[in-house]
């Protein structure tokens, strides 16, 4: 790989691993399983290492991934909260060893051995004793302030029993029960909401509600085994602490050991992966850390993680079964996917009947026929997948999958033309089938779904069963006529069939009509991200909200034509090269005509990014300002344009003293006296600038309140210009 390439495939790689941690740690809604986030941050981290000409220290192979949401009180952590290394493999593990080994020169060490907790890290502190913080991990230095719905959890004792530190921060994970995760989809399935895809991705969304009451009906429980900031020293080791931690009351993991050496903690490894499927909680592998807390200090840390603890990750819960069918669902976009139609298997606390195929690719790449007996795989407690197959025990006549051929080259929603299209993966770009028809009813239940989630216009109660009944009895065409639908009509509505009625009920549909009252006042940002325009994800609509009035003025938007207008010139200024090799100059006059043409068009660039193009983010490049005013120049688009403008919506975008931080890097450290801290950064971005998590040559200012850290310390120690909250209101004009 070139080095040309090396960069492009980092930029890719950080794009996609930016993505999935925002559905991680933010959304509570992955994607892929544990194992192919770790492969691409992997690939990324190795790349970086090749070619350390494109390491950045803001890639998200050096940072704590984020966890921290709008509508909570960030508190900075005492001591901070780091995330795992991870391995699969014990040569890794025994390497991990030897670095400790030649760092405190001895190959004799201790360390404990203990579950790995598939839930949402927390920090609790207690001061004399009494239960005072929770705050969730958040980008490491800081998180979010959860105490309110923590208290709701039945098993975690306010007080400490016995004598107890003066303060104590104490670390574990909150983690919701099997058999409560199935009370809860059992409930959902009645009232015709989407089913949850896995108990942790309930845990960490139920600990971000803002209602404390719904957290309570969730019966959140939780673990402890860490141990961050402690005044005074209360234990020298792990084995000490976790003595502490049950004297103290509280409910801790099992399956602890502490052990001499690298091959008592593989046996140990060994021991748990037999037992860990009894515990309550889930559990994906083996934590293993230096038992001695004096060691822990010589070893240290990075920014991101302890160099004295390291995570065993076991390899995924796998089963074969034998390969009945494969159907084809449409999604939102009208891509066709294949899925899997097993005979039903036990995996994973769960009885499987389905898994994800990916695409027609790799049905082929794997060789998977219907018929086949086939390896399901569940990693990390997402949607299954199928491995591979057993070709050898394939019966006879078997032909391979066509998936044109298996939906009569149609729609198999809508009956409507199917072509092939490239879209992104992964790997890279891909090919897909799409269907054609905008208004399929597999589309339009899909971005009806899109349009009410949580990310988007969280209209709670439109899961995907209520939006295909509305779909199904055109109800609603576009997501905009939920709001043309009674409380009636949400009531009254049917779920079931005639003879098995299921009717949602009024205190559903009150829900849904108090939400979509509330998203009438959301900015453009979150509209523009729930009307499923292609190529606009979160960050996108973030920056267009930013830049952009209104509606009105996006779908008309100058500052992506000329975003538009840049890529033109620039190919042109590719195309007019005097020492062009791929379109050679024929002689000397055209050579020096294309020199003249090369400086009038560095010029016309030059004025379009000092003006309407200043501060503009790679995330608003051609394909995107391409697909946006295609789409609202299209039949769709204008609909859409037109149907909020009659229910008199018309959400506004967050700019403010346009250009104002345009270039700037702001870092917030400390309590600020009036402003949250995502208020503060809001009018730091709505005014064109950025906020980073760490302070650097870049950093522009370092807003800093009360309670400041070792960032308002390095602020100094650069030189960098540090403001309070009173010169930060009076630059903003608020």
């Amino acid at each position: 790989m070139s080095p040309v390439e090396g960069s492009k495939r980092i930029v890719h790689l950080r794009s996609q691993v930016e993505s999935h941690d925002e559905r991680y740690y933010r959304r509570a809604a992955p994607e892929i399983s544990d194992f192919e986030y770790d492969v691409l941050k992997a690939e990324l981290a190795d790349l970086e290492q090749r070619y350390p000409q494109f390491a950045r220290p803001d890639s998200p192979t050096q940072r704590v991934g984020d966890d921290r949401i709008q509508g909570f009180r960030e508190v900075d952590h005492r001591q901070k909260m780091l995330s795992l290394d991870n391995t699969y493999n014990e040569a890794e593990l025994r390497a991990f060893h030897a670095r400790l080994g030649r760092l405190l020169d001895t190959g004799d060490l201790r360390y404990t051995v203990e579950p790995k907790i598939d839930g949402l890290a927390v920090s609790l502190t207690y001061e004399q004793g009494e239960l005072t913080r929770a705050v969730t991990r958040g980008r490491g230095d800081r998180g979010d302030d959860i105490t309110v719905n923590v208290l709701t959890i039945s098993s975690l004792p306010r007080r400490l029993r016995g004598p107890a530190p003066r303060v104590v921060e104490i670390r574990g994970e909150i983690y919701l029960a099997q058999a409560e995760f199935e009370r809860i989809n059992a409930e959902r399935a009645a009232a015709g909401e989407e089913l949850y895809a896995n108990p942790r991705n309930v845990a960490a969304g139920t600990i971000k509600l803002l209602d404390p009451a719904e957290v309570a009906r969730r019966k959140l429980a939780i673990v402890l085994y860490g141990l961050g900031y402690c005044e005074p020293e209360v234990a020298s080791s792990q084995t000490e602490l976790h003595g502490l931690l049950e004297a103290w009351g509280l409910p801790v993991v099992e399956q602890f050991r502490t052990v001499q050496g690298i091959d008592a903690a593989w046996a140990a490894i060994g021991e748990l992966d037999a037992v860990r499927r009894t515990f309550a909680y889930g559990t994906d592998g083996a934590v293993v850390k230096l038992d001695a807390f004096a060691e822990q200090r010589i070893a240290g840390a990075t920014d991101k993680s302890p160099r004295w603890a390291i995570a065993y990750k076991y390899k995924p819960d796998t089963a074969r079964t034998r390969l009945r069918a494969i159907t084809i669902q449409v999604g939102k976009t009208g891509i066709l996917s294949p899925v899997a139609e097993l005979e039903p298997v036990f995996l994973s606390l769960s009885t499987i009947s389905r898994a994800t195929l990916h695409n027609e690719e790799e049905i082929r790449r794997k060789d998977i026929r219907i018929g086949d007996l086939v390896e399901i795989e569940r990693a990390g407690e997402v949607i299954p997948a199928v491995l591979r197959s057993f070709p050898e025990e394939r019966p006879a006549g078997v032909e391979p999958f066509d998936l044109v051929k298996a939906v009569g080259g149609h729609c198999p929603v809508c009956r409507g033309r199917i072509a092939r299209v490239v879209v992104a993966g992964e790997g890279g770009e891909g090919v897909a089938w799409k269907c054609q028809n905008y208004d399929c009813a597999a589309q339009r239940t899909g971005r009806l779904v899109f349009f009410c989630g949580r990310r988007a216009l969280a209209i709670d109660g439109v899961g995907d069963i209520v939006a295909a009944k509305l779909v199904e009895l055109n109800l609603v065409r576009d997501p905009p006529d939920l709001y043309d639908l009674s409380l009636e009509t949400f009531a009254t509505l049917n779920l079931g069939t005639a003879d098995e009625p299921r009717i949602f009920g009024e205190k559903n549909a009150a829900k849904i009509v108090a939400a979509r009252e509330v998203a009438r006042t959301l900015p453009l940002e979150r509209w523009l991200y729930a009307m499923s325009v292609p190529e606009v994800g979160e960050t996108t609509a973030r920056e267009l909200g930013r830049r952009h009035r209104n509606l009105a003025e996006l779908a008309d938007s100058a500052l992506l034509r000329a975003v538009l207008q840049r890529a033109e010139l620039e190919r042109e200024k590719e195309r007019e090269s005097p020492n062009s090799k791929k379109n050679p100059a024929q002689d000397e006059a055209e050579r020096e005509r294309r020199k003249v043409r090369r400086g009038e068009i560095d010029q016309e660039l030059d004025a379009l990014l000092g003006g309407p193009l200043a501060g503009v983010p790679s995330e608003v490049g051609p394909s995107v300002a391409a697909s946006v005013l295609e789409f609202f120049a299209s039949e769709p688009g204008r609909r859409l344009l037109a149907k909020l403008s009659a229910l008199g919506i018309d959400p506004q975008g967050t700019v403010m003293a346009a250009g104002l931080f345009t270039g700037k890097t702001f870092v917030l450290t400390g309590t600020l006296p009036t402003l949250k801290r995502e208020e503060a950064e809001q009018k730091i971005l709505a005014a064109g600038g950025k906020v980073s998590g760490s302070v650097s040559k870049k950093t522009t200012y370092v807003l800093a309140g009360s309670d400041a850290g070792s960032k308002l310390e390095k602020a100094r120690s650069l030189g960098v210009a540090i403001i309070d909250e009173a010169e930060f209101l009076r630059l903003t004009g608020t």
